[in-house]
C-alpha cells in the first residue's frame, strides 16, 4: 500500500455530524477528520486522478462514478489513516491511548493503568471488571498529550511504565466571521446576504512541515484537490515508504508474542475510530452467568478473552457521505438521509485476559490484529478500525 502526505495550503475546516441553523452564531468542526470524511477526499482524488470531470467539475457523460469509487454500501479503495504527521521530522502521530497517566518521576513520564490485582470495580453494568490502577492524586494534571508519537507509540507497545512523549502543537485555532446567504435567492441564481445573519466558525491551521499521512492499496498522482467543508486546497505527495506502519511495527512483534504468550494478557487500543458489529466492544461477546465476567470471542479463532477493563471516551456520531442523497434535482424528499453510526473514539483501550487458547492460535490472533482493521464494511475500508495490540501484565486473582 502506497504512503502519502496531504499537506494543506490554507486553514481546514471539517464538519461533524451536527448540524449549523439560524439561532447559532458560533460552530465547531471537527479536527483531526473522520475517515468518513478523508475517504470523500481519497475517492475524488481517484476520480480526478482518471480524469472524469470537465471543465466544469462535473462527471463526464458516461462516467459512472459507482464503477470507479463505489458507493455507500461498497469502497473499491482501502485507506489506511490519515493520521497527523511532520513531514520535516517524518514522524507520524496517533491519538494518545486513554489508559496513560503521568508519574510524579517528571512531566513528561507516563505509564499505563493496568491492574496488578483482580479487584472488581462497582458500577452498574450487569458484568465486572478489575478496578485499574489509576494514581491516587487527582489525574487532572497528569493525563498526557493529545497525540503520541510513533516513536513512543513502540515504547508502549512494550512497556507498562515510563513511557516518555514530548506534547506536541500541530495547529492553530483561527475564528472567521461569515454572513449567511439568501437560498431563495441562491435558487434563482441571484447571490444575495440575509441581513442579520452572521456567524463564527472556528477554523485550525496546520503548522509548517504538519499534513496528514494515509496509505491507500492503489496509486494516486501527486497534485492538488480540495479538501474539508471549506474546499480549500491540499497537496498530496507520495512519500518514499509503502505501508510504513506495518514495516515500523512488525519489528517489535516477536517481542510482542513473547510477552503476551507469558502473562497471557494484552491491551488493544484504536488508532482510529472504531465501529463495530457489537456496539463498543470489538469482538462478539455473552456474559458468563456464573462469573458475571464479560466474554470475547472472536470470529474464525478458537479463543476465549476476558475484557479486564476498558478505558474509552464518550461514543461518537459519524455522519457517512452519501453519493444516493447528493443530488441538486430538488428531490430531496425521495432520497435517504446519510446514515449515522455510533463510533468508539481512537484512543480507547481494551484490557484483555486470555481464558482459553493454545499458543499457536494466539499467535495467529496477534498476526491478525496487530497493526490491522477489525473487519466491517464499508467503514474498515474508509480507515476506521485500525488498531494495535500492545503487552499486558500477570493478574492476581480476585480479591487478592
Amino acid at each position: 500500500m502506497p504512503d502519502y502526505f496531504v499537506r494543506p495550503y490554507d486553514v481546514l475546516f471539517f464538519r461533524g455530524n451536527k448540524s449549523f441553523h439560524f439561532g447559532e452564531w458560533f460552530t465547531e468542526g471537527v479536527f483531526p477528520p473522520y475517515p468518513s470524511t478523508f475517504q470523500g477526499f481519497i475517492r475524488s482524488k481517484m476520480l480526478h486522478d482518471g480524469e472524469y470531470f470537465d471543465l466544469n467539475g462535473r462527471l463526464k457523460p458516461g462516467v459512472n462514478a459507482e464503477d470507479i469509487v463505489g458507493n455507500d454500501e461498497r469502497l473499491s479503495v482501502s485507506i489506511t489513516g490519515p493520521y497527523l504527521m511532520d513531514r520535516g521530522a517524518n514522524e507520524i502521530y496517533f491519538k494518545t491511548p486513554e489508559d496513560l497517566f503521568g508519574t510524579m518521576k517528571g512531566c513528561n513520564i507516563y505509564y499505563s493503568a493496568f491492574p496488578g490485582k483482580y479487584i472488581p470495580l462497582e458500577s452498574d453494568q450487569d458484568f465486572i471488571t478489575a478496578c485499574p490502577n489509576i494514581p491516587k492524586e487527582k489525574p487532572d494534571n497528569l493525563y498526557p498529550p493529545d497525540y503520541i508519537s510513533m516513536k513512543a507509540l513502540l515504547s508502549y507497545r512494550l512497556s507498562l511504565r515510563d513511557i516518555k512523549m514530548d506534547g506536541i502543537n500541530p495547529c492553530l485555532s483561527e475564528d472567521r466571521v461569515g454572513i449567511s446567504l439568501n437560498t431563495a435567492g441562491l435558487r434563482s441564481g441571484n447571490r444575495t446576504v440575509e441581513k442579520t445573519k452572521f456567524y463564527v466558525t472556528n477554523y485550525n491551521r496546520l503548522q509548517n512541515n504538519y499534513g496528514f499521512y494515509c496509505s491507500v492499496n492503489t496509486e494516486l498522482k501527486e497534485g492538488s484537490l480540495k479538501l474539508g467543508s471549506e474546499s480549500h486546497l491540499a497537496n498530496v505527495e507520495k512519500l518514499n515508504t509503502v505501508n510504513r506502519l506495518k514495516e515500523t511495527l512488525t519489528i517489535s512483534r516477536r517481542s510482542l508474542n513473547e510477552q503476551i504468550l507469558k502473562t497471557q494478557t494484552f491491551r488493544l487500543v484504536l488508532l482510529q475510530h472504531g465501529v463495530f458489529t457489537d456496539g463498543w466492544l470489538p469482538f462478539p461477546h455473552r456474559i458468563d452467568d456464573g462469573t458475571k465476567r464479560l466474554l470475547l470471542f472472536p470470529d474464525g479463532f478458537k479463543l476465549k478473552l476476558e475484557l479486564i477493563f476498558a478505558f474509552t471516551e464518550a461514543h461518537l456520531i459519524i455522519s457517512v457521505y452519501s453519493f444516493a442523497s447528493n443530488k441538486t434535482d430538488g428531490k430531496q424528499e425521495s432520497r435517504r438521509l446519510k446514515r449515522q453510526v455510533s463510533a468508539v473514539p481512537a484512543g480507547s483501550v481494551y484490557m484483555v485476559r486470555i481464558q482459553e487458547g493454545s499458543d499457536t492460535e494466539i499467535v495467529r490472533f496477534i498476526d491478525r490484529f496487530d497493526n490491522e482493521k477489525i473487519l466491517y464494511p464499508p467503514y474498515s475500508d474508509m480507515g476506521f478500525n485500525h488498531v494495535m495490540l500492545a503487552c499486558g501484565a500477570k493478574i492476581n486473582g480476585e480479591g487478592e
